[in-house]
């Protein structure tokens, strides 16, 4: 997996929106300081300025040339996505993977950007970036957390989970491992995303990776039917351990007055018998303002005893 040179100051960054367009238009200013303040110079794609349908950054050809245009220049270092959304999905089947593979770039983003983080590891063989977004993050919800992490995950070639105070990581089961180590190229992202992708030729790959997994705005049954979807597919039994990041907004409102049953129930139930390791609590995900940056594509060990996880590119 090929993981870029980190980008210095004076880069420049081109700002993407892969999927739903940036609303208020008087945001694009805001993230084009905020790149600035950080050191870099921004590009900007003709995406920002779209806005078709309500929830699209343009037509696909808008964002597709943007997407191409990002990677063939070479005066650009990293690629910014604005946010996320709805719709990147319909990239796919028009990307230049050859272009990719031959221009690797920084690439970060989250959420609906799930769809090319799978396809630019395994298609492209570009480690990628589960990270903050400009406008979702960075304008408003930018501590000193998520921007060391985000740093650190582009600089340093190993780095470990840091835990924000009071938001210990807990192992929900160890599935009997035979061994307190478990190490797999790290993969996964947004849950519903990774779920549409199954029987398509974009299709996650698990096999012997360590899977990640979050998502937001979700009812506690369609969590489950998701989760069930993704066992009958093979993808945990595929995987070597599972890691659940941030799951906001994500209720049951099926429950009656003295019924108590949210996402931990859920994934204790559903988990009682698996035999491989799951870990619950990480600060990855749509909750704000902490948010860890992931290396999608580096190795993953995670130390069952200590509670300790590390990624090495």
């Amino acid at each position: 997996m090929i993981f870029p040179e980190p980008l210095k100051k004076g880069d420049n960054v081109f700002l993407f929106c892969p999927s739903s367009p940036i609303i208020p238009e008087e945001d694009i200013e805001k993230c084009k300081k905020i790149i600035i303040d950080l050191g870099f110079n921004p590009v900007i794609g003709k995406s920002l300025y779209e806005n078709y349908g309500g929830y699209m950054a343009g037509k696909t050809e808008i964002r597709i040339e943007d997407l191409h245009e990002a990677f063939s220049r070479k005066d650009i270092k990293g690629i910014f996505c604005v946010k996320g959304g709805y719709s990147a999905s319909q990239l796919l089947d028009k990307i230049d993977y050859e272009l990719i593979k031959n221009n690797p770039k920084v690439f970060v983003g989250y959420s609906d950007v799930t769809n090319l983080h799978i396809v630019f590891n395994q298609k492209c063989n570009l480690g990628t970036y589960h990270g903050p977004m400009v406008k979702s993050n960075m304008i408003n919800d930018f501590n000193d957390y998520t921007k060391t992490s985000f740093f650190e995950a582009m600089e340093k070639n190993e780095t470990r989970y840091e835990e924000p105070e009071n938001m210990p990581l807990s192992i929900l089961t160890d599935g009997n491992a035979s061994s307190d180590i478990i190490n797999g190229a790290l993969t996964g992202g947004n849950m519903a995303i990774i779920v549409t992708t199954l029987g398509t030729q974009y299709e996650i790959d698990t096999k012997g990776k360590i899977l990640f997994l979050e998502d937001v705005d979700e009812e506690i049954g369609s969590l489950n039917r998701m989760l069930t979807h993704l066992k009958y597919a093979g993808k945990f039994s595929d995987c070597k351990a599972v890691v659940f990041g941030n799951f906001v907004a994500c209720k049951n409102t099926y429950t009656k007055e003295n019924q108590y049953y949210e996402l931990l129930e859920l994934l204790k139930d559903f988990f009682a018998d698996y035999d491989k390791p799951v870990i619950y609590g990480m600060e990855s995900g749509h909750k704000k303002p902490y948010m860890f940056t992931l290396p999608l594509g580096a190795k993953c060990s995670i130390n069952l005893q200590n509670k300790e996880i590390l990624f090495e590119k």
